[in-house]
């Protein structure tokens, strides 16, 4: 969450419930110019001594910090560099504790596989090759907990379509921070208007669009041009990429349909490629309107990229973050 000294924030810690809390001791910190870490502890039934009346049963430790030039300058730098490389990097924070509380806390950035910044904790994440993906380490001197944020490139959203029920998708994957590229192989110039939310409209094929596509583990498919010669050139153009996700609207039948003619026209199509296949695409919630369609759809794909089985969250026996 970042906030400024003029009360304006973006982001949020909490669904609520701490941002009053956090923003008085923002304004403190932002005074002192220390950094500070507030715990709130709802594991009582008396927390609303805490003036927050959470009820959630756990504790959270916020860190609070005022931002430097030098740390914004290679924050910035590592989230363009995860963006442009479309590889992970992260943001490791070593927190002072005990009677380093209130020393500045050191900061290292991993890009292009290397850690850089503060000198010791970046030669400790380098010697141990710490990864992205670990979120605590131990430091080696003082013992001091070094907390590591994952930096992700945004979800590529690929859109085969060119019709008005695209809008609701194109606008849902924005929402969540998806990057969206329309492909209208119609060709038709005003998709180009049509769909201006969108980051990129490519009017051509899809083989033509592909090789314009930096595709990865991150990048998402959903083939919506309501034809089915055109549905199915596209299923066959994906079907030489490895990609975790690809819907595709109509009845299961029509996408049996498609992958029977492109064997019979000798496309290869490996059982891989068809478990990756989500025809219908969208979860079985009763869309009707394109706009829930879309809900369906964008459920859908977060599910699958997050190892989730988008069951009830009441269902669940272990907790969210497990």
């Amino acid at each position: 969450m970042l906030l400024t000294p003029e009360g304006g924030s973006w982001g949020m810690v909490s669904g609520g419930c701490l941002e009053s809390d956090v923003m008085h001791h923002a304004r403190c910190a932002l005074q002192s110019g220390q950094p500070r870490v507030v715990r709130y502890d709802s594991t009582s039934e008396d927390d609303i001594v805490f003036g927050t009346g959470l009820g959630c049963n756990g504790i959270i430790d916020v860190l609070i910090e005022p931002v430097t030039k030098e740390f914004k300058e290679s924050f910035v730098s590592a989230v363009q560099t995860c963006h442009q490389t479309r590889e992970p990097g992260a943001v490791a924070t070593r927190v002072g504790n005990g009677e380093q509380s209130n020393r500045s806390n050191e900061h290292a950035f991993l890009t292009a596989g290397r850690w850089a910044g503060s000198e010791a904790l970046a030669s400790a994440l380098n010697i141990h090759a710490v990864e992205p993906e670990q979120t605590l380490f131990t430091s080696d001197y003082g013992g001091a907990p070094v907390f590591i944020q994952q930096l992700l490139p945004p979800v590529h959203l690929v859109i085969f379509g060119g019709w008005l029920d695209v809008l609701p998708l194109i606008h849902m994957g924005k929402e969540v921070g998806f990057d969206v590229t329309v492909v209208d192989s119609r060709q038709r110039p005003s998709s180009r208007r049509l769909f201006e939310e969108a980051d990129s409209v490519l009017l051509c094929s899809p083989e033509e669009a592909l090789a314009q596509i930096q595709v990865d583990d991150r990048t998402v498919v959903v083939v919506m041009n309501h034809h089915f010669e055109r549905d199915q050139e596209t299923v066959s153009a994906l079907s030489e990429l490895s990609l975790n996700y690809i819907g595709t609207l109509g009845p299961k039948r029509r996408l049996e349909r498609m992958l029977d003619g492109l064997k019979e026209r000798t496309v290869y199509i490996s059982e891989d490629y068809v478990q990756t296949l989500h025809g219908p695409a969208g979860l079985d919630i009763g869309a009707k309107t394109p706009e829930e369609i879309a809900l369906s759809i964008m459920a859908e794909i977060l599910s699958v990229l997050n190892g989730r089985n988008a069951k009830p969250i009441r269902e669940r026996q272990t907790a969210l973050a497990g």
